[in-house]
């Protein structure tokens, strides 16, 4: 019974861990270029129980007697609860939202945009940019958006993206934005201000893509989605909490009638 109550507690574990995740992807829903998260679990690995004080005698054959003892006889594999295996990334395409403004940036396809930051390079499909005062393009944090030449100038507003990422301004062709993707985006760890850091290089040349001016990819969040799956984190959760409260009265039981001494 006490092996029960571990059970049911990783389970309620398991279902906050996962409420938590919805709860930050709902919270998301509207953030440009985020993308969903969702737990995986498992089962810890099962164990063999044996009884504790307890003998078998094998039974003998063909009209032998029984044979050897065994001391603490196996009863059968246990298994002790679940846990969070690992937290993953859905990186399917969001959908794409009109701006009409030069600075917004759509990346169409299994890549991302590079930018530079205090800490390095890093990665992300938000291409809501701004102009600075020296004429580069930089996000929301003030990092620049990077191009095969460095940080990408355009002097002002009136400047022109192609599909192909180069960037035209009245004197011509500025830079071409680099773009970047992973031969496993499994590697990519999520870091704030919806940035990506690698565990490995991106891939000498980047997956098929397309850029789009005026556009901003959304989130691919879907609120439906999430809210059922939270109804049923909820149920999940309530159910392991009811089986603690059904083996702790059990458990009460046994200890204050039961075992009562008379």
């Amino acid at each position: 019974m006490v092996r029960g109550l571990y059970i049911a507690g990783t389970g309620m574990l398991l279902q906050r861990r996962k409420m938590e995740t919805i709860t930050n992807n709902i919270t998301n829903a509207e953030t440009t270029g985020y993308k969903k998260e969702y737990n995986v679990a498992h089962s810890f690995d099962e164990v063999m129980t044996r009884r504790i004080n307890d003998v078998k005698r094998t039974p003998g054959s063909h009209g032998h007697p029984p044979g050897r003892t065994v001391l603490n006889p196996m009863v059968g594999p246990l298994n002790l609860g679940t846990q969070v295996d690992q937290l993953y990334i859905n990186f399917d395409q969001g959908t794409l939202e009109g701006t009409e403004r030069s600075t917004d940036l759509a990346l169409i396809g299994d890549a991302f945009f590079v930018v530079q930051t205090e800490a390095g390079e890093r990665y992300t499909k938000a291409g809501h940019f701004y102009v600075n005062n020296e004429g580069y393009l930089i996000d929301g944090e003030g990092q620049f958006l990077l191009g095969t030449n460095g940080p990408i100038y355009v002097g002002g507003l009136n400047f022109h993206v192609d599909t192909s990422g180069n960037v035209y301004t009245e004197d011509g062709l500025s830079d071409t934005i680099r773009v970047v993707s992973f031969e496993d985006n499994e590697q990519l760890r999520r870091q704030g201000s919806n940035m990506y850091y690698s565990l490995e290089d991106p891939l000498p040349a980047a997956h098929p893509y397309t850029i789009a001016q005026g556009f901003l990819e959304m989130s691919n969040v879907d609120i439906g989605r999430e809210m059922v799956d939270m109804l049923a984190m909820y149920r999940t959760y309530e159910t392991n909490q009811r089986m603690i409260t059904m083996i702790d009265e059990t458990v009460g039981k046994a200890v204050n009638e039961i075992g009562r001494l008379r």
